[in-house]
């Protein structure tokens, strides 16, 4: 297995009401209009206390970029007081849910995930060198980009929320 490195964090917490179903697509979609394999690792609900229930979701989402760099996007959401309403949310009759919510955002790339410069000290060397030689390259391309992807998801949550402003110091959408 290559050598991992964070390019990216973000985190948003909301306490209110929203449409958790339209939040949960918006991320899976996000990821899957960007190529990435999507993949649902962890779903986990706690009863229902006095408050309202407790979730744990982890989604994964992975990506092929080259023979030797790999983009990966965790993102974690976890619910306290997780409840079900109907009523009025933004303008629109639909069922939505209340409580806090918590959303971690955090992206991390991959060198070598193919294991081409492994086994031996030659060729693990030989990768050294090739790291070397293509670090300027991997950080330009493959982990600036991809720390400006976190910042833009935090971006949508935030905008599916209403808790952004006009525009993003990172991002500014349409």
């Amino acid at each position: 297995m290559g050598e991992k490195v964070r390019t990216g964090r973000a985190f948003v917490q909301f306490k209110g009401d929203y449409d958790f179903d339209g939040l949960f697509k918006l991320i899976v979609n996000w990821m899957l209009e960007r190529r990435y394999e999507f993949h649902e690792k962890k779903f986990k609900e706690k009863g229902i206390g006095p408050g309202g229930a407790e979730l744990k979701i982890k989604l994964i989402g992975e990506k092929k970029e080259t023979g030797y760099v790999k983009l990966y996007i965790n993102v974690f959401i976890r619910a306290w007081d997780y409840v079900e309403k109907e009523g009025m949310l933004h303008g629109e009759h639909k069922i939505y849910s209340g409580g806090r919510i918590q959303i971690e955002i955090i992206t991390t790339l991959e060198v070598d995930w193919q294991n081409k410069f492994s086994g031996s000290k030659s060729k693990e060397l030989m990768g050294k060198f090739y790291y070397w030689v293509k670090k300027k390259e991997i950080e330009l391309l493959h982990i600036d980009v991809h720390e400006y992807e976190t910042l833009r998801l935090e971006y949508e949550v935030k905008k599916f929320l209403k808790m952004e402003t006009d525009t993003h110091a990172f991002y500014r959408g349409n």
